[in-house]
């Protein structure tokens, strides 16, 4: 006795059994698609599963029955002909439900970096199988296919505390922290792993800051930490869950860097020009340098300045690597030329906040 389990099992004959009621569901909707016709139950229950062409003058049907005691359903009855006109089989592809097509796309989603939109989805959906949809099924079903593989964002926040608690005991000496709100909801989360806690002092004392949106039902954005190794590699310190990049977050995450790395002589912190990162550093880090990451200081000079954006790059980073005085004015003058205003505007920003030549200490 066979018993199908695959969900797309391509015939349909008398006499199959299936492992359970939704494999034989899944396999009958996959099976009318691919034949272009459309059917409607007639009757659903633990116990019989009935259904009938869309047209009530064909005299296609099939009607399965629960096998016994166990969960398999076997097919009682089996009319395969098909009397129905052509427009009831290519009409709206009633069959073709959201979660159908999440199994088609699933394989899509193994890989957390595939892009997939739901653009490609209808796409893909009426190339390969002839289904048209809407762009809300197809989003559906991509929702839906992605919460098979990877579970839910509410799931997962339910199960933060059970996987931070696990984090720190296999970690020993890792620091972590939670912060709920009054209604005991989720607020922010703080991760630092021993390992870089134990690594920070062979790096350099730079401390680079930056966030980032989630894109996940619930939002939120992700605060990180990192620095340089000795080979001026990329070191992870520490990362953050918040609700966004505001003055109470950013202050809750310098003090959590400051409690696990403490301050180093000579020690920098390296930002972008986020109001609440610069007012929230004075008052954390009020002893050490706080410069501003000339990348995306020249990414404000290109949207400041749009004339001769393009040529900004060589002689801005140029100035800002600059050793000596006469260097750097050098390299000043050049900017002049392409826009009088980029000076003034830096010069306003401080040139200690970006240039090495004025930079307080060892940037």
């Amino acid at each position: 006795m066979i018993i199908i389990n695959d969900k797309r099992h391509e015939t349909i004959e008398k006499g199959q059994i299936y492992k359970d009621k939704e494999t034989l569901i899944s396999t009958l909707c996959y099976f009318a698609i691919k034949k272009t016709f459309q059917y409607k139950v007639v009757k659903s229950c633990t116990k019989e599963y009935n259904i009938v062409c869309l047209d009530t003058n064909c005299k296609w049907s099939l009607k399965a029955t629960k096998n016994g005691n166990t969960e398999t359903f076997i097919i009682r009855s089996y009319e395969e002909e098909h009397t129905c006109a052509v427009t009831i089989r290519f009409g709206d592809q009633r069959q073709a439900t959201s979660k159908l097509i999440a199994d088609f796309v699933k394989p899509k989603f193994l890989n957390l970096k595939t892009k997939c939109s739901p653009a490609d989805i209808k796409t893909e959906m009426k190339d390969k199988y002839g289904i048209k949809m809407n762009y809300m099924k197809a989003w559906r079903s991509k929702e839906r296919a992605q919460t098979q593989l990877h579970g839910n964002a509410k799931e997962s926040y339910n199960l933060l505390p059970r996987y931070l608690y696990m984090l720190q005991k296999t970690n020993p000496g890792t620091l972590i922290d939670i912060e709920k709100d009054d209604d005991d909801s989720f607020k922010y989360a703080f991760v630092a792993l021993n390992a870089a806690i134990k690594g920070w002092p062979n790096c350099k004392p730079i401390i680079v800051v930056d966030g980032t949106f989630l894109k996940a039902a619930y939002g939120g954005t992700l605060l990180t930490a990192n620095t340089q190794d000795a080979e001026s590699k990329i070191f992870p310190l520490a990362y953050c869950i918040v609700d966004s990049e505001n003055d109470k977050s950013w202050e809750w995450f310098l003090k959590k860097i400051k409690e696990a790395f403490g301050v180093r002589e000579c020690q920098c912190l390296i930002s972008d020009r986020h109001e609440s990162i610069i007012k929230v550093t004075r008052k954390v880090f009020p002893k050490i340098t706080h410069g501003y990451c000339i990348f995306h200081l020249l990414s404000n000079l290109k949207t400041k300045f749009k004339k001769n954006a393009k040529h900004f790059r060589v002689p801005f980073f140029a100035a800002a690597k600059a050793y000596t005085e006469m260097e750097f004015e050098f390299h000043m003058r050049e900017l002049d030329n392409l826009d009088k205003r980029i000076r003034p505007y830096l010069e306003k920003i401080g040139h200690e906040k970006w240039s090495r030549y004025h930079s307080e200490n060892n940037r």
